[in-house]
């Protein structure tokens, strides 16, 4: 069980910005902009390496887990969270809240095209 003395990283929540084409198309096709923050708690759960097209790829699965709070219903997929202390990007996979809705668990990985 996390409490929440294991939420010691902090995660920036980011999306894309909304941008207009000049034409009247927009869409969320920016750069990404931190939407909030919140502390969480990351750990590691499995890596893999490929060899594609002759090179060594290699990914990491972690599993992001914070306190839960309403913005966390809005995030979809095309977010991505990144460390506030490291930087490091991950991409969103799925976000499911425990049954009481006082922790969310956001699967994520690493070393994969955002």
């Amino acid at each position: 069980m996390t409490g929440a003395g294991d939420l010691r990283e902090v995660i920036d929540m980011q999306r894309r910005a909304y941008e207009d084409d000049g034409y009247g198309n927009g869409g969320y096709t920016g750069p990404f902009e931190t939407q909030w923050s919140a502390p969480a708690r990351i750990q590691i759960l499995r890596g893999t390496e490929t060899v594609m097209a002759g090179r060594l790829a290699g990914k990491q699965t972690l599993s992001i887990t914070a306190r839960w709070r309403p913005e966390f219903a809005t995030i979809d997929s095309t977010w991505r969270a990144v460390n506030g202390r490291t930087g490091e990007e991950y991409n969103i996979r799925s976000i499911e809240p425990d049954e009481r809705k006082s922790f969310v668990n956001v699967l994520v990985e690493t070393g994969v095209a955002t």
